[in-house]
């Protein structure tokens, strides 16, 4: 029974990292199909802190759609597992630290799992996080003074693949007369 047990759990986490890196590979290539099939209806992403980050599966689609626009990608830097979950450690980039010539955010993210789909993100911090969140909202400031000395919007309610494309264009004006 016991190896059965532990034969079970190393299929899963083995099912569970594939998962995984196909839910990263499919972000990063905007399949908005393939990011659907890979998680739950009920599908979240919450800080260690509770706070949500995405709230659901249309949230996520938006967010993927806006971060087409902007190259969002994310690296995985590893893959570990505990029990049923997926702990990897993840670098995060997009646009806006190109434009803005911020510093890449890392992060360990927990995967959980139902059904042989993603149920939820836990994001945590790693050491360094606030240090690098400090300077990477300084150059976000020096973005938003721009912005409101030339009268151009650069925030808004929600993510989705219109305003990524709208803050594409002020970024590379940013970019342009920041080189």
């Amino acid at each position: 029974m016991i190896i059965i047990s532990c034969s079970s759990t190393k299929i899963n986490n083995s099912k569970n990292k594939e998962i995984v890196n196909s839910f990263i590979n499919a972000r990063n290539n905007y399949n908005i199909e393939k990011v659907s099939s890979l998680i739950e209806n009920d599908y979240s992403e919450t800080f260690i802190d509770g706070s949500k980050e995405i709230e659901n599966k249309t949230q996520l689609i938006d967010g993927i759609l806006w971060g087409k626009e902007l190259d969002s990608k994310i690296k995985l830097l590893s893959m570990n597992s505990d029990g049923n979950k997926i702990i990897t450690i993840e670098e995060n980039t997009n646009y806006l630290d190109v434009a803005l010539k911020r510093k890449s955010r890392k992060f360990k993210i927990i995967y959980t799992f139902r059904n042989n789909k993603i149920l939820n993100q836990k994001i945590d911090t790693l050491p360094g996080f606030y240090q690098i969140s400090k300077f990477n909202s300084e150059r976000y400031k020096e973005f938003v003074k721009y912005c409101n000395q030339n009268n151009l919007t650069y925030n808004h309610h929600s993510f989705n693949q219109e305003f990524g494309i709208h803050l594409r264009k002020v970024l590379e004006k940013y970019k342009n007369v920041n080189e």
